[in-house]
Formats: C-alpha cells, sequence, structure tokens
C-alpha cells in the first residue's frame, strides 16, 4: 500500500501526531471502499479465505470475433466480451484449391454371423438406396422369388429361406447421391448361353458374376467385354438355369477441395504431415540452409578427391584417392604433403595367381605378403557330431549322452536250479540302469522242461525247451529292461518240468545308455 505514510515516525511523544497518523489511514482506507464495499469485502470477492484467486473471470471462443474474456458476473451470456485474439489471427491465410477427388460410392458394411435359421438382418437404410448383398462371399439376388427382401421402413435385409449357423452375411450401401450412374442386370439362362447384353462404353470397368461368384475377364480367363456391341461373351457356355449379374458403378462427380488436405490419403492421421508422396518437389529446389542441419554436416565433411594426379590447393584434412597406383591408394592431406592412410600395412599389388590367397606378414616381420591358406591339419565345425567326425562336448566338456554307444558293457547272468520244479525263479533285481537280453543258454543235466524269461512277474518273449543238450539262442527281438527309475527283477518260468535237474540258465546282457 504505496499510498500509506508515518507522518512521524519517530515522534510519537505528542498526541496531535498520533491523531495525524491514525487520520492518514482512516482516509486512505476510506479511498480504498468502493462500490459500498470494504477493502476486505473486495477482496473476499476475488480470493478464497486460503488466499487463492477465485476472480470471476471468464473466456471463450467467438465463432465471428475470436478469442474473448470478460470479468466480472453477468446476467447474460452476450455482454462484457472484450475480443484479445481476432478470428482473422486465428485463421491464417486463405487456402487454395488443390484438386478435386471423386465421391465416396460403397460405403456401411456390415458383416453379421447368422444363428440357426435366422431370416431377418438389421440394416438401415433408404428405399432409394442400392444395396449389395453377399452371402460368404457369394453375390445374392432381391426379390420374392430369389434370394432376399429389403425393407426401408423396417431398416432390414429378410432372407427368403433361413441361414445356417455362423453364415457370414455382408452388406454394402451404393450411395446414390453421388453417382452419376449404377447398373446391374440380373439373368436367368434359360438354355445353353455365351452372349450376354449389356449397354457400355470403352471406359467402362465392369463386375460379372456367375450364380454369385465373381468373373475374370480376358481370354485365357472367363469373359470378353466388347463396348462396341455391347455385349458380355464368356469364353464357355452357360449353362441353363444359371444366374449370370453384370454391374457397373459410374462415378463422374466430384468434390473440390479447398485448402489443406486432412485425408488419411494425405496426411499421417497421427502427426499430421504431409506425406512425402503427396508433395511435387523438383530436383535441387530444397536450399540446403532449409534443411536441418545439412549445413553444418557438410561443413563438416571430409573432402575426398579421385584423381591420378594430386589435387591443388588442398585444405587440412582432405582426402586423395590417388587411381594412378594399383590398387588405389588413399591419402590425406597433413597441411603441407599427401601421406598415405595406413603406409605401414599397404597391400601388395596382386595379380590373378593370388586368387583365393590370404595377406599374412612374411618371416621377417618386414612387410605384407599373399600365402596359401593351409587347412590341413584343421577339422571343419560341420564334423562335430556328425559321422565318421569328431564329438562335441555339452556345457559342462563332457561327451552328451546322445554321443555315447548304445552299449556301453555287457555281461553274462548266469542261474543255476539243483531241482528243477513248474515255477518262477528270480535271478537278478536291478536298479538305476538299463538292460538288453540279447541271447540265451539253456541246459539241464537230466531230465526236460520249458523256460520263458519273466520281467517283474511278467512273461516276455518266447518259450524254449531244455533238455541235456546245450540249446544256446540269440534272441531275434532284444529284451529291454529299463530300471532307471525303479527297480525290476529278471526271472524265469519253468513249465512242463519233466524230472528235470541241474538247470543251468545263462543270459547274454548289455548295459545301453539309451
Amino acid at each position: 500500500m504505496t499510498r500509506l505514510r508515518q507522518q512521524y515516525p519517530q515522534n510519537y511523544g505528542s498526541s496531535g501526531n498520533i491523531s495525524t497518523e491514525f487520520e492518514n489511514i482512516t482516509r486512505y482506507l476510506n479511498s480504498a471502499e468502493l462500490g459500498d464495499k470494504t477493502v476486505g469485502e473486495l477482496l473476499g470477492t476475488i480470493f478464497d479465505t486460503a488466499g487463492t484467486w477465485k476472480g470471476p473471470i471468464e473466456m471463450q471462443l467467438d465463432s465471428s470475433a475470436g478469442i474473448q474474456y470478460r470479468v466480472g458476473t453477468y446476467s447474460d451470456t452476450t455482454t462484457g466480451w472484450t475480443t484479445i485474439v481476432p478470428l482473422s489471427s486465428l485463421k491464417g491465410a486463405d487456402g487454395t484449391t488443390v484438386g478435386s477427388i471423386g465421391s465416396p460410392i460403397l460405403h456401411t458394411r456390415v458383416d453379421a454371423l447368422a444363428t440357426s435359421g435366422q431370416t431377418i438382418f438389421p440394416y438401415a437404410h433408404e428405399s432409394t438406396d442400392e444395396l449389395l448383398v453377399y452371402v460368404n462371399g457369394v453375390l445374392k439376388r432381391s426379390g420374392s422369388s430369389y434370394d432376399y427382401q429389403t425393407s426401408s421402413t423396417n431398416n432390414t435385409v429378410t432372407f427368403n429361406s433361413g441361414l445356417s449357423t455362423n453364415t457370414l452375411v455382408t452388406i454394402y450401401k451404393i450411395r446414390a447421391t453421388s453417382i452419376t450412374g449404377f447398373t446391374r442386370t440380373d439373368t436367368v439362362t434359360s438354355s445353353s448361353q455365351n452372349v450376354f447384353n449389356f449397354v457400355h462404353d470403352s471406359d467402362t470397368v465392369l463386375q460379372v458374376y456367375k450364380n454369385g461368384i465373381l468373373q475374370r475377364e480376358g481370354g485365357s480367363f472367363d469373359y470378353l467385354s466388347s463396348a462396341s456391341n455391347n455385349s458380355v461373351t464368356f469364353n464357355s457356355a452357360i449353362a441353363s438355369g444359371n444366374t449370370v449379374t453384370i454391374i457397373t458403378v459410374e462415378n463422374t462427380s466430384a468434390q473440390v477441395v479447398t485448402g489443406m488436405m486432412f485425408e488419411s490419403q494425405f496426411v499421417d492421421s497421427t502427426t499430421g504431415f504431409i506425406d512425402f508422396g503427396k508433395i511435387t518437389v523438383t530436383d535441387n529446389e530444397i536450399a540446403q540452409v532449409k534443411v536441418s542441419g545439412l549445413t553444418t554436416a557438410l561443413s563438416g565433411k571430409a573432402n575426398l578427391t579421385v584423381a591420378s594426379s594430386t589435387p591443388g590447393s588442398p585444405s587440412t584434412g582432405d582426402l586423395y584417392m590417388d587411381t594412378s597406383q594399383t590398387p588405389n591408394v588413399l591419402k590425406f592431406f597433413d597441411g603441407s604433403q599427401f601421406l598415405q592412410t595406413s603406409p605401414d600395412s599397404s597391400l601388395p599389388t596382386f595379380t590373378s595367381s593370388n586368387a583365393g590367397q590370404f595377406v599374412k606378414v612374411n618371416g621377417s616381420g618386414t612387410a605384407l605378403i599373399y600365402g596359401a591358406i593351409d587347412l590341413s591339419s584343421v577339422l571343419a565345425v560341420t564334423t562335430r557330431g556328425a559321422a565318421n567326425g569328431v564329438a562335441s562336448l555339452d556345457s559342462t566338456g563332457r561327451l552328451p549322452t546322445a554321443q555315447l554307444p548304445v552299449s556301453v558293457a555287457s555281461e553274462s547272468i548266469y542261474h543255476t536250479v539243483t531241482t528243477t520244479a513248474n515255477q518262477t525263479y528270480t535271478v537278478k533285481r536291478i536298479f538305476k540302469q538299463k538292460i538288453q537280453i540279447n541271447g540265451l543258454s539253456l541246459q539241464t543235466a537230466s531230465g526236460t522242461c520249458s523256460l520263458q524269461l519273466s520281467v517283474n512277474g511278467v512273461a516276455v518273449g518266447s518259450t524254449y525247451s531244455v533238455s541235456s543238450s546245450v540249446n544256446e539262442f540269440a534272441l531275434g527281438t532284444v529284451i529291454e529292461v529299463d530300471a532307471t527309475t525303479a527297480s525290476k527283477s529278471i526271472q524265469y518260468v519253468i513249465t512242463n518240468n519233466s524230472s528235470g535237474a541241474g538247470l543251468e540258465v545263462t543270459m547274454a546282457v548289455s548295459e545301453v545308455t539309451s
């Protein structure tokens, strides 16, 4: 409050002086009252109890005036506004007509999956709209005696017969107000027919369907069109009872686009930047200073001269590719002369006889020479873990199980019975190993019997006759016993015993890795 001043700051001994000071404060406060409101009431209008500004200020964008503001409380929305930025400053310069674009033709696509027996599909349209209706991609025909009927009153497409579950129905709308011509003909052949009349000119693009399936134009495909004869001729005759549909849409109307185009075909819809392909820029038209960082980059680049003679007036750091030497030598200017960039490692001159050789240091370590590559003592990487190659190692430096021999050990399991009986004999129980039984040797001291191997009480393999003569068998199908996770007993079962005595059973066994 710069208007408040002490008249006698060091002289309050006199009541007259004190009275003058307080009179001065009273006059100042009185002069601050406005609209019959005290200073406190005025401050309470624009600040809350925490001292935060809450003054009645409003801003708006007026469509004709621009950005405006007003301060205070008003009974209406139109008075008290002050323009701070006119609309002309926001709008910028007027645009220009940049061209014209064709009006959109097909729109409002709807895809629906039918429920079992469904006939009615909602689709908003006007009575003047032309619809294209597809079922699983096959074009359908409108009419009570054909495929479907439409109702602009109910906004529906109703099929004359129910559709199967998950049948895909696709509906398009032709924008009749934006096109100059839409023509569709449907012809049901009453006999074999090749030629179908359809009025069109050489610029007309046709869509030809057979039973709703789009056909391909061309002599080696489905049909040929003739503008001079106003006809469509199929390469193969269409049999009786088939429907041929011909559609054409002519769109000669155009919309003039003025000013900047913001359609996604011209600019990035996220950033608003214009697609560079939509800008016509003549070669060498953009100045270097208009490209960000280009002038600085060019001024800092190295200057390279490719020539057979030393360039004149070089600057320090300039490069020179000397083509007078074979191979060419790259040099740089040190301020007084051009020096080779790497004189100590310059490659020796090569000829066709050096093909396939490599560069190496000579025996005295004084120069580079070409030498043949000797791989006679080197094993190719492809030989690791391969047939007739070398073994590979796992992450611990050991041979992987897959590269170990299938059979890592072999043995014979021998078992004898003094007096033979018809029963099961346990020979051995194994655990944490896998074995294959691939042979048997059987005999008795006297008498005969029959023998069959058994694993964990389950008979396996063939039944063999045993007598006092030695019988040795190489099993055609080996019997594998996998006890790597649970122990298993190896047994044999005696049947048909006839006074057998002194039975000897020998099993040829191999321990395997997998």
